[in-house]
């Protein structure tokens, strides 16, 4: 966080607020802020948006067993990143890489318009510049009672006094509120504490309820989109109805993408882990891609023998050889940190501006010649990758760049689908909100600029303090709102906690409300096994093959909820009906002695009328 500005607030003492006892907190924890940190000229940072105060602050009294003041926090301007303004107290001690911290305070809202009746702010502990170093960030919420946080944290460096700070950021959102925050302490337990042993307020989200009223809305959405009606005629050779054969229908596969990424090497190789990875690949999902194979830098051979291209068709052909639908990511990303290094030296001057412009050619020859090779494999591609923080060939070359890439990306891509693919959108709380217009601008320059996009892909990735159920479904209504005639795919879905419930329940309840979604297609995780996970923690499996509950919440889903299995006979007319999921059948029909199978799709907008003679 950058701090270029002072406020200056009329305050009296706080050292009640600051050093609140509580008997759920352990003894022996050195206290790291002062007894006036409150009081200080910089301790409430306004933050400022277009000339504007992001929010302003002022202490209060107020009546608590633990504290009799608190901070009062007006967010004027709720735009911006949960840092554009915030509490800020710096730490009167060093601390020392492995030490274990406490963060304990109190929180409630005065005023706010969210229909759940909840104010929100962000808890972070901050390093110093330049990288601003975030060791805890926990989205705190409340209505307006007072609501008790305990958050522990490890720190991972040595810093001098001051150079840690605890921040409660007012930033983010997108509606204006008052919430007030009293009892604040920050300790310090040393390095022999470990982070267990602490105390811990639980994350959730809004909309973890049994109850919650979105449930039912769901699941009629599902029912009406997911599904659809079918039937069978049993009859004889010469077309007379046949009463009371038995038949069964059986389930093979979705026609909607339930799919991980996986590796290429991991997929092709020989070893027993290897055999189990590609048992649980076609166990699990019905649509895949690479993680990193066709990524610019291991297509060309740059991150070492584990990527090669051959390695990578051969994993692409093993998918397709199994009906898998495939994704390719990604084509462009457009910054010099994900960019070759052998593009780098058109680069050399710093400035993306100066770029060298045979550079503009060689991106287009790279999409050419990669998109050549896979086409026979690929359904579908990611052509540009995360352009809000990624945009050094947009400085380099102008905007219009963009186009072009979609455009040589449709050359040798007749039939795929061609996807603009972004972070931000569904996680950070749904609130960044200028994350969120970038993409739709983005995308509405690209539409009209006569590119060929086909689908919106939004990442998906979210930690212990994840993205409320209601406010996801809002925002994939907004984008297909706005863009009704694109798809939208979940790309690079995972849950990153420690709290195996939380983790277990936002993803039965993500998968639910965006599977409730006319609008999206599918949604892949970003990995499945803790053995080949950029988040071991957010992994399906551990590393020793032990399914974990969000991997369980996904079977249960995916093979058993979702997931139709009929048994019936013929009625007098000789007809079986019944509502089933869109995908791929087998019906099984008994009729006297002999047996009949018949392979079928069940699928959206057809009469989906099947018939078996005997």
């Amino acid at each position: 966080m950058r701090i270029s500005k002072a406020v200056t607030l009329l305050l009296v003492s706080l050292a009640s607020a600051l050093n609140a006892t509580d008997v759920g907190i352990p003894s022996g924890g050195e206290a790291l802020l002062s007894k006036d940190a409150l009081t200080r000229k910089w301790a409430y940072y306004p933050g400022s948006i277009k000339g504007e105060p992001v929010g302003e602050a002022q202490l209060i009294q107020v009546e608590h067993p633990a504290f009799q003041q608190a901070m009062r926090v007006k967010v004027l301007r709720p735009d911006g990143l949960f840092f554009s303004s915030a509490i800020q107290l710096p730490s009167t001690q060093a601390v020392r890489a492995g030490d274990t911290l406490l963060v304990h305070l109190y929180f409630r809202s005065i005023l706010n318009t969210e229909e759940t009746g909840n104010g929100f702010a962000t808890v972070f502990v901050q390093g110093p510049k330049p990288e601003y170093k975030k060791y805890l960030i926990h989205e705190i919420n409340a209505t307006d009672e007072w609501k008790e946080y305990k958050l522990p944290v490890k720190i991972t460096d040595d810093l001098a006094k001051g150079e840690l700070g605890l921040f409660i950021g007012a930033g983010g959102g997108s509606k204006k509120q008052t919430w007030e925050v009293g009892g604040i302490q920050l300790l310090n337990y040393g390095d022999s504490t470990a982070l267990s042993a602490l105390p811990q307020t639980r994350a959730s989200y809004l909309g973890r309820a049994p109850d919650a009223a979105w449930r039912k809305e769901a699941n009629e959405r599902i029912e009406r989109h997911r599904k659809g009606d079918f039937s069978i005629q049993v009859r004889t050779a010469d077309g007379q109805a046949i009463e009371g054969a038995e038949i069964q229908v059986r389930q093979q596969r979705h026609a909607y993408h339930f799919g991980s990424v996986i590796t290429a090497t991991l997929l092709t190789g020989q070893s027993e882990t290897s055999e189990i990875y590609r048992a649980k690949v076609l166990e699990l999902f019905n649509q895949s891609g690479t993680e990193n194979d066709l990524k610019w830098g291991p297509w060309e051979n740059e991150w070492g023998d584990k990527y090669q291209q051959a390695q990578t068709i051969e994993a692409l052909q093993w998918l397709k050889e199994r009906h898998f639908y495939t994704r390719g990511h990604v084509l462009v990303w457009p910054s010099k940190k994900h960019l070759p290094r052998s593009l780098l030296p058109y680069f050399s001057k710093g400035d993306p501006a100066s770029a060298a412009p045979a550079a503009k050619q060689i991106v287009l020859d790279h999409i050419a010649d990669i998109t050549s090779a896979t086409s026979d494999y690929l359904d579908e591609w990611d052509v540009i990758n995360e352009p809000y923080s990624n945009h050094d060939l947009m400085d380099a070359f102008g905007n219009e760049i963009m186009v072009d890439w979609f455009k040589a990306a449709r050359q040798n891509l007749s039939t795929q689908q061609l996807y603009l693919n972004d972070y931000a959108i569904l996680s950070s709380g749904g609130r960044d909100r200028t994350h969120q217009q970038h993409y739709q601008d983005t995308l509405r320059y690209l539409l009209d600029k006569g590119a060929s996009v086909n689908g919106m892909g939004m990442q998906g990735h979210f930690g212990r303090n994840p993205t409320s159920i209601e406010r996801v479904h809002s925002i994939l209504d907004r984008y297909h709102t706005s863009f009704p005639q694109l798809d939208i795919r979940i790309t690079e879905f995972d849950v990153s906690t420690d709290d195996a419930e939380l983790q277990a329940d936002y993803t039965r309840d993500f998968l639910t409300i965006v599977f409730s979604h006319p609008a999206t297609v599918g949604v892949q995780c970003w990995g499945f096994w803790a053995g080949a996970h950029w988040r071991p923690e957010a992994a399906l499996y551990t590393k020793d093959w032990q399914i974990r509950p969000n991997g369980e919440q996904w079977k249960h889903l995916t093979r058993e909820i979702w997931w139709t299995d009929l048994n019936g006979q013929s009625d007098a007319k000789g007809t079986f009906s019944g509502r089933a999921y869109y995908g791929d059948y087998m019906i099984r029909v008994r009729h006297n002695e002999t047996i009949k199978e018949l392979q079928f799709q069940i699928e959206k907008d057809d009469a989906n009328r099947f018939e078996i003679q005997f």
